[in-house]
Order: C-alpha cells, then structure tokens, then sequence
C-alpha cells in the first residue's frame, strides 16, 4: 500500500514537472501579442475603450536610438536623470516594453510633454511616467 501511493504521487510529480516545461514561450511571441493588442486599445476622455479607427496613428520614426544601450542599474522604479529624449524611448523599449508600446503610440507634441516631466521629476518614479503616458492616451 505505500509503495503504491509513493509511486503514484511520484508519477504525479513528474507529471507537473514536464508539464510546466512546456508553458515556457519566447520573448518574441509574448512582445509581438502585446503590441499587437496595445494597438487595438485606446481610451477616450470617459475612460471607456473606443474603436480603433478613431485613433491616430503617429509614425515612430526618430525616437529611438539603435546604437543606444543603458548600462546602469535601475533602482526599484525610479528612472535615471539626464537622459536625451530618445535615450528615454529606448530605455523604455529595453526595460518597460509594455509603457514603451503605448509611448510611442502618442503624437509627437505628447511624447515631447511626458518626457519633459520626466526631466522635471526629481526623482522620475517609473509610475508617474506611466500614470502620464496614459493620461495623454486618454484625450
């Protein structure tokens, strides 16, 4: 009887085990699902969601820099000072992808706006960034 019920809850482990290696999915797939999802969504004034077509699409040419790569630490959610407006695009591409994604999807005197308050803020929290991104989302 308890051979029986060692093996049966060791059968059972090996289970979950090799279970759970197969929910493991790229990076890619779960980026190009965020992104295709975040351009569908937008908010209106009521916070209510309105259809796509409404929105305006901004192109995002020129506010990112390729050859750019952020070598510090980031410190709990607190963005570094001094950064260029397009080294902050791309800090956000390379740590907060999902705030990048509806970054860019702001025209460009927006994106000038929540990076000139990042600038202002001592320090820049990751969530007023964030909280200001959507905000302008949002007009």
């Amino acid at each position: 009887m308890a051979f029986s019920s060692r093996l049966i809850i060791n059968s059972m482990c090996v289970v979950v085990l090799s279970l759970s290696f197969k929910a493991v999915a790229t990076d890619d797939a779960y980026l190009k699902m965020l992104e295709g999802e975040a351009e569908e969504v937008t908010l209106d004034k009521s916070g209510q969601l309105k259809d796509s077509e409404q929105a305006v699409q901004n192109s995002t040419e020129g506010i990112t820099k390729t050859n750019w790569v952020w070598e510090g630490n980031l410190e709990g959610d607190v963005l570094p000072p001094g950064l260029a407006q397009n080294e902050f695009a791309t800090l956000l591409k390379q740590n907060f992808y999902g705030s990048f994604v509806f970054y860019r999807r702001l025209n460009s005197l927006d994106q000038e706006t929540v990076y000139y308050h990042y600038t202002k803020a001592s320090p820049a929290s990751l969530d007023s960034v964030r909280k200001d991104i959507l905000d302008h989302l949002k007009r």
